[in-house]
């Protein structure tokens, strides 16, 4: 894929740290689009997390 437009969020940031932006370390531009691309997924994770644990319980029966 080479359309910059296409690009998902990970490669984006790839991208992003490679130095497309430039010259120089511009680090907070960097963590804040790290960030960004974590919010998401930990939102995820809170709202289903008691499906993920009782779905990891569920074949611990002892018989």
């Amino acid at each position: 894929m080479q359309d910059p437009d296409l690009f998902t969020l990970p490669r984006g940031l790839a991208d992003l740290v490679s130095g497309s932006l430039g010259s120089g370390n511009r680090y907070p531009l960097k963590l804040g689009a790290a960030l960004l691309a974590t919010i998401p997924v930990a939102i995820i994770f809170v709202v289903f997390q008691r499906y993920f644990v009782r779905d990891a319980n569920d074949g611990s029966d002892k018989g």
